[in-house]
């Protein structure tokens, strides 16, 4: 009984192989031997390679099928199954000996099993499992990164001076030194104090950079500015700034019509505004806390000068537009710090004194505050 079951299922299985051949359309049939390639390994494993003659069979020669044969053993390495069914379909592109130039190609991005490849100009970076590898036709190779989980991204080329372009100071005002002036009288004559938040310094201006070094963690560029500052001088007390016939510039209270009686002020300011120019050496760092340090020299020259004064109790602005002896010329040495995704931090320190010498107090300034943008 068993044997005639055999019997018959091998009968049905014969006639099922029979309709199927008559039922293949004579386009997907088998290729005969005249125009394939039948490469046998072992028992249960065989290469077919079709071509429609045998002009076309030649064309394999310019093909590494070594490449192509290392990227089907990744493929079946990455698989975790005993069985393993892989229905791809390969460009042949990819595997040719000599590949074609580019020519005047100069831009391409490709997506493909080696992984992803950018070219722009003479620049390439290619991307693959492993590495991250950026060269140049002029400069040779940059740097190889190793990617992973942890793994931080490169970039070969760096753009300018992250201090570059338009820029705002806002800071406080405050007197670097303050030595008094001994009059021939025997009287002394020195600046009041100045109002701590209410004395601002304020600058707008322009830097442009060049890069000097360039390195793949540091940077060094060499950066010209211009800028226009005001120095907004607000004093504690009843002192308001006089520009005295005797060529001295002096601090005296403010008195009503009698002269008896000394009237308090609410504002009593004294603004001189400049035009400066810098050279400041920038090092700047990459993927630091610390974004760049700037140190260098400033030179300024005054645009003007007054003072306002407003007393208590009234709206009145009494505004006295002169020199007061000041300096016409203002130059020190600047700082500057930068801290990622934080406002830049700045300090200048005037080396000359603010008033011509022997026409008052020896007074240098000193600014500090934040950068903008």
């Amino acid at each position: 009984m068993k044997t005639r079951i055999i019997l018959v299922f091998a009968l049905l299985m014969s006639l099922t192989e029979v309709m199927a051949v008559k039922t293949i359309p004579p386009t997907d049939k088998k290729p005969s031997p005249n125009d394939s390639i039948i490469v046998r390994f072992g028992n249960k494993t065989r290469m077919v390679i079709y071509g429609e003659n045998k002009k076309e069979l030649e064309k394999i020669l310019k093909y590494d099928l070594n490449a192509l044969l290392k990227d089907l053993k990744v493929r079946l390495d990455s698989t975790q199954q005993d069985t393993t069914l892989i229905v791809e379909e390969f460009s042949g592109d990819d595997y040719l000996k000599n590949k074609p130039d580019l020519g005047d190609d100069k831009n391409y991005v490709r997506i493909g099993r080696r992984g992803l490849q950018i070219k722009n100009g003479n620049k390439r970076v290619a991307v693959n499992d492993d590495d991250v590898d950026v060269s140049d036709d002029n400069n040779g190779n940059f740097n190889y990164g190793r990617i992973g989980q942890a793994a931080k991204a490169y970039v070969p080329t760096w753009g300018s001076s992250p201090r570059k372009g338009f820029n705002i100071g806002l800071g406080l005002n405050t007197y670097g030194s303050n030595t008094p002036m001994t009059l021939s009288s025997g009287a002394v004559n020195e600046m009041p104090d100045l109002k701590p938040f209410a004395s601002r310094y304020i600058s707008l201006g322009y830097i442009a950079s060049t890069t000097i070094a360039r390195g793949q963690k540091a940077r060094l560029s060499f950066d010209f500015g211009i800028d226009f500052s005001w120095y907004n001088l607000m004093f504690e007390g009843n002192k308001k700034i006089v520009k005295s016939p005797d060529g001295i510039v002096r601090f005296e209270p403010l008195m009503d019509e009698q002269g008896n009686n000394e009237i308090a002020l609410k504002k009593n300011k004294y603004v001189l505004p400049f035009v400066n120019l810098s050279f400041m050496p920038t090092l700047s760092f990459r993927r630091s806390f610390i974004s760049h340090i700037t140190a260098g020299v400033y030179g300024g020259y005054r645009l003007g000068s007054y003072s306002k004064i407003v007393a208590e109790g009234s709206k009145d602005k009494k505004f006295d537009r002169v020199n007061f002896f000041a300096n016409d010329v203002r130059y020190g040495v600047g700082f500057e710090l930068g801290i990622r995704r934080f406002p830049d931090l700045f300090v200048n320190y005037d080396l000359n004194e603010l008033y011509e010498t022997n026409h008052g107090p020896a007074v240098k300034m000193l600014s500090f505050g934040i950068k903008l943008f």
